[in-house]
């Protein structure tokens, strides 16, 4: 039986996840949850990390520290640093972490000469790459394949996400697969990227979400939200993208599940 490891920021995005497998244990992992079950003959073990590269890197250290996994896949939602379609299936050919971006991934992976700036790059496995964009057009979903980024902070301003497009030529961004492919690949233990779109990259977010981190961030972020009538609007609309975001996630999976040999 195949051994496969999700990693997910939130709980949106690992129960969109959990949909597509029969829930067997739960167990925790350095603290984080972990759902223990399988979908026909693959073994998943659905890992929710918490937001942000430092929580994944500890999550996945203490998860390899303690399981064998055959594929380790970094899912969930992502921004789309293209043109784009909520529900968007983007699929990671590599993912980058801009020097100087403050992650444990900037420094842990080797770095590689885009344009005029420097980026540390870590290739996902070409074999599971190919099976995901199979798995996606199988589940009839939208996909591309590309360039990610990994960065430390929300980038909530449709100017700062253009900003990181120009700079990185990568199709999405998120927060973690950097960490996750990273300490995969101490391990010797293939990785992928499949996340969908859930925000845009030229629209700006209802609020700026960095407010919730550290102590006492929620909050000032719920200070931030309920000041403005406009913030909650816009926070509705998010919570409409993630839905969809989440539907097609769970479409996939199911799928690429089933296609494991």
């Amino acid at each position: 039986m195949k051994q496969v490891v999700v990693f997910t920021a939130t709980r949106v995005e690992l129960h969109a996840v959990r949909r597509a497998i029969q829930v067997e244990r739960r167990d925790r992992v350095a603290g984080f949850p972990c759902l223990i079950g399988h979908r026909g003959r693959t073994r998943v073990y659905l890992v929710q990390t918490g937001v942000g590269p430092e929580r994944a890197s500890v999550a996945c250290r203490d998860f390899f520290r303690r399981h064998p996994a055959d594929l380790a896949v970094s899912a969930g939602f992502a921004c789309s640093l293209l043109p784009s379609h909520v529900g968007e299936l983007l699929i990671g050919t590599e993912v980058a972490a801009p020097a100087g971006a403050g992650t444990a991934a900037a420094s842990a992976v080797a770095p590689t000469g885009i344009g005029s700036n420097s980026l540390s790059s870590i290739p996902v496995a070409p074999a599971a790459m190919d099976l995901a964009l199979r798995s996606a057009g199988a589940a009839g979903l939208e996909v591309r394949a590309g360039r990610f980024v990994t960065v430390s902070r929300v980038l909530w301003r449709a100017e700062d996400k253009r900003a990181m497009a120009d700079r990185t030529g990568a199709l999405g961004l998120d927060m973690e697969s950097a960490a996750i492919g990273a300490v995969a690949a101490d391990h010797r233990v293939p990785f992928v990227i499949v996340r969908t779109v859930s925000d845009l990259v030229n629209e700006d977010l209802p609020l700026d979400f960095n407010l919730f981190q550290g102590p006492g961030g929620w909050g000032r972020g719920l200070a931030a939200a309920l000041s403005r009538p406009a913030c909650v609007i816009g926070l509705y609309r998010l919570r409409g993208q993630a839905a969809v975001a989440a539907a097609h996630l769970t479409r996939f999976f199911e799928r690429f599940f089933d296609a494991q040999e």
